[in-house]
């Protein structure tokens, strides 16, 4: 039986280096390492690249749909589009009543690379001189979006987006698949929901936040918001220097961790993972744990605040100080703490 499986290891090997002395003997012979396969035709060929860079006419709006290709839209002093794509992508772009659209084509064909350092990335850049009203769809691609000032929706299905340097009334982000990365924006309303991709928003400035992560987990660093409504079914919310006067946190599994925060009035609800918070102001809260346990080390005065902390299985502490079962203060005061936990210890601290 060892004999056998020796004997076929051998045979694999063997292949192996053929198959790699036969694909190196056709490169250096001319060879190319990509080619196409048209799904409908049933025919292989070498793709042919198209590059294209044109000035259009001034526009305040997009409607953008691509099929393939990353999506580039920066400011700049001249309205413009580049790209570079497969010969069967070439996209339609024209201007009608103030508004860019830029088609791409959908046709069944798949590009294959064997060798993927040699694999060209396929692109269509717009550059814009004024703030737009967009309504983007990419199929497969992702984005980048430069100071331009930009309002609307967004839609990717696979690839990342990127947004940096944008104030507008509101924008609705849909992701899929890949990472989203919201940085240096000022909004009214932003709303994402992000399927399979963390969501990251840094240096922000917002009326309202309303989030969805899937899976990923959501990451805010420096958000300033009314208010913020955070739902994560997979992944950890993870809050660094956030502001906003109310914040409403549910993670299905995954942590809540807070640090550096104000919050005046905080809503929790953590499943599986914990909810913890460091060097955070926070004027009323009710935060419900059912796996993992409460910490709280607020920055302020013990005496202001009444509580209403209750746990299933584990302790209670306040300011390092044991409750037994549970804990009841209420005198009427405005900054009060409410918290559950059904497997886990409440451990808070307020100096």
């Amino acid at each position: 039986m060892k004999k056998f499986i020796l004997v076929i290891v051998i045979i694999n090997v063997s292949l192996l280096l053929l198959g790699g002395a036969l694909l190196g003997l056709g490169l250096c012979f001319g060879g190319k390492p990509n080619f196409s396969f048209n799904i409908s035709d049933k025919n292989i060929a070498e793709p042919i690249y198209v590059d294209e860079d044109f000035p259009v006419e001034d526009f305040s709006s997009m409607k953008i749909d691509i099929s393939r290709a990353k999506l580039y839209i920066e400011k700049a002093d001249e309205n413009r589009i580049e790209y570079h794509i497969m010969e069967d992508f070439v996209p339609e772009v024209k201007v009608e009543d103030n508004t860019l659209y830029v088609i791409q084509p959908d046709k069944n064909v798949v590009p294959i690379n064997i060798i993927n350092f040699n694999s060209e990335e396929e692109y269509i850049k717009i550059y814009a001189t004024e703030d737009q009203y967009a309504d983007i769809h990419s199929s497969s691609g992702g984005m980048e979006i430069t100071n331009v000032n930009i309002d609307g929706i967004i839609d990717s299905s696979s690839g990342g987006l990127s947004i940096n340097g944008s104030e507008a009334d509101s924008i609705d982000i849909k992701v899929s698949s890949g990472r989203t990365v919201l940085e240096n924006i000022k909004y009214n309303t932003i709303k994402t929901n992000q399927s399979s991709g963390k969501f990251i928003l840094s240096n922000c400035e917002a009326g309202t936040i309303n989030s969805k992560s899937t899976s990923g987990g959501v990451d805010f660093e420096n958000v300033t918001a009314d208010s913020i409504d955070v739902n994560v079914t997979s992944g950890g919310i993870d809050f660094t220097n956030v502001d906003a006067k109310s914040a409403n946190l549910e993670s299905t599994s995954g942590s809540v961790n807070l640090e550096g925060c104000e919050i005046t009035d905080l809503t929790g609800n953590s499943n599986s993972g914990g909810f913890k918070a460091q060097e955070t102001k926070i004027d009323t809260a009710n935060v419900k744990v059912t796996s993992g346990g409460l910490r709280l080390d607020l920055i302020g005065d013990v005496n202001d605040y009444d509580f209403d902390l209750n746990v299933s299985s584990g302790s209670v502490n306040v300011n390092d100080e044991k409750k037994s079962g549970g804990y009841l203060v209420d005198t009427g005061k405005d900054k009060k703490i409410t918290a559950k936990t059904n497997s886990g210890s409440i451990n808070i601290n307020i100096h």
